[in-house]
Parts: C-alpha cells; structure tokens; sequence
C-alpha cells in the first residue's frame, strides 16, 4: 500500500459533504456504472466501470472525488511510472510512421500533441500545422515534448516533481503560446503556465481567420469531457466555418469503461443527420472512429485543415468522409 496515497484519500473524502453533485454529472453512474459519492463515502466500488472523464471533480466546489478514485485505482492495480514514459516521455509507445509529414513553418507558436495523438493518429499533427498555417500562425511542435502526466500512473510522483516536469516542457516555447491538441494537456499545463490554450479556445480567439467551407457542413459537436467547458467557443467556431451543428446536447464517449456502448449509443444517437461528427479530443476520435457502421469523426484541427484545402489526413480514418 501507498501510505502517502491513501493518507490524501482519507484527507479528501473527510471534505467531501454528501451533496451528491458528483452523481449528477457522472456519465457512468448514469448508466448503472460507478458512484462518485459512494466512493467518497468509503463504500465498495468498481474502480473499472470510471471514464476517467473528471466531470465529478469539476462539479464539486469543496471536494475532489476524482483525485480519490485515481489514487484508488493507482493503489489497487499497484501502478508505478511505465517503462515506455522511461524510455520515450510518453505513455504510448510513439507511433514509427506519422503517415502524412506535418509541416511546421515557424515559432509563433508551438504545438503540444500529446500521447494518443503521437501514438494512435500521427497524422493529425500534419493536419494541426495546417490548421496554423490557415489561421495565420506560423508554428512549430513544442520541443522536447513530454506526457503531460495526468495519466493515472503518475499519482504517487510527487506533485513537486510534475510541477518540474510539466515547467521543463513549457520552457521549450520559450515564452510563446503553447497549444495543445488534448484538453487533459491543457489542463495540466496551465497549471505552470499561463500561455497554455486548448486548440478549441485557440481558434475561437483568431475567429476572423478562420477558413470557411464553401457550402454548409451538417455536423456533431462532441467537444469531450476535458474540454466541455469550451462547448460555446467551439460552435462559434463551427458556425465561423460555415457549419451547422445539429445536436443540442453533448456528452462522453465512454472511453474503455464497460458503459462504453451506451455511452456511444447516445453520442450518436444526438448526432443523426450529421455529414461528420467533429471532436476537440483525441481519444473521443479514437473511440469515434472505431465504431462499427458510426459516423465519420474528425478532430477540430482536421476541420479547419479541410476548410483551408488540406484533406489529407483524412485518408488514415478508419471510417472514411461520404464524399
């Protein structure tokens, strides 16, 4: 057992006050999978059936159930730092053939990938240097790039040590804006940083530079859990782009917890009549693109690469664009 671990689960669940928000806005409790509340009470839970989404964290203004059930499963499945983040700085093994060579042109910016985009879809790094270039950024990707360490794996390094980590892989923008591809990147790294922008919010602010498609798009809007909070900025730019998002609501994709498929279900269900659904995490286009008969997914960056002319990376998805 991890002594220092479980003295922060009994420190945060003594905080915890039993309001049951965390239920509320739990896509797995939804569907009979786990509870939020009922772990911060100390009951019996399985630790597997949670999406790692984070929502029960954000909805709560004096605990941190989140934090818990990752300490939890950190303890239970005696985790420790992976060789694979020893050896490369990620926790994926970095994917050997990128498919389409990005193409990178200057450093007024730099661009985080994050793991799963360097592991499981190389090619949206060409399609982000694009999306720069349209916007009229010349950027590069970040140097010396690194996991961003919200992983479960890292919940024992100290935070001492992440902070020093995560400072050292900002440092390589030498003081100009970093955005990330992943919202769990830009969430971790803001925390040392201020020039830190999800790739959603980074559009959203260069908005009259945005290439717009000559006919109008039908799509879905599934920003993810991380960056849901950037649901208004991410329609605007959908909207800038000449598309029409048909879906009201939002949600999880699941990722690999049990409730996946009911998860999936809904997203796409919320979506019918969508050309494409368009993503703003990579992982939700992993899961997305992985569904037998599902909708043709593309990340945020895509989309914007695809409205400038630059389709390319498209051609690497599971489920091909209807032309």
């Amino acid at each position: 057992m991890n002594r220092t671990l479980e003295q922060e689960i009994e420190r945060i669940r003594q905080t915890c006050i039993m309001c049951g928000n965390c239920e509320r806005v739990c896509p797995s409790f939804k569907h009979g999978g786990i509870d939020p509340m009922e772990v911060m009470a100390g009951g019996e839970e399985d630790l597997d059936q949670c999406i790692m989404c984070g929502n029960c964290s954000r909805a709560c203004r004096r605990s941190d159930p989140f934090t818990v059930i990752r300490d939890l499963i950190y303890i239970e499945k005696g985790m420790s730092v992976s060789e694979t983040f020893l050896k490369t700085g990620f926790v994926r093994p970095p994917a050997e053939d990128r498919c389409v060579e990005p193409e990178w042109d200057g450093n007024d910016a730099y661009v985080m990938l994050g793991c799963v985009v360097n592991s499981m879809a190389p090619f949206i790094e060409y399609a982000a240097s694009k999306a720069m270039d349209a916007i009229g950024v010349r950027a590069s990707r970040l140097p010396g790039e690194v996991c961003c360490l919200h992983p479960v794996q890292f919940m024992a390094m100290p935070e001492i040590e992440k902070r020093a980590i995560r400072k050292r892989s900002c440092e390589g923008a030498d003081g100009r804006d970093i955005v990330t591809l992943c919202a769990g990147c830009s969430e971790e790294l803001e925390k040392v940083d201020d020039r830190v922008f999800h790739i959603i919010g980074y559009l959203h602010s260069h908005l009259d530079s945005l290439p717009s498609f000559d006919e109008p798009v039908k799509v879905g809007m599934e920003p993810g859990c991380s960056a849901e909070h950037l649901r208004k900025q991410m329609k605007s730019v959908l909207e800038r782009m000449n598309c029409v998002v048909v879906n009201s609501s939002i949600g999880c994709c699941g990722k690999n917890a049990p409730v996946n498929r009911d998860l999936m279900a809904e997203r796409e269900k919320e979506c019918e009549g969508a050309e494409m659904i368009v993503v703003g995490c990579p992982m939700c286009f992993v899961k997305y693109d992985s569904q037998p008969e599902g909708l043709p997914t593309v990340h945020i960056a895509e989309l914007v690469a695809m409205a400038a002319g630059y389709p390319e990376s498209t051609g690497f998805h599971r489920i091909p664009l209807k032309k």
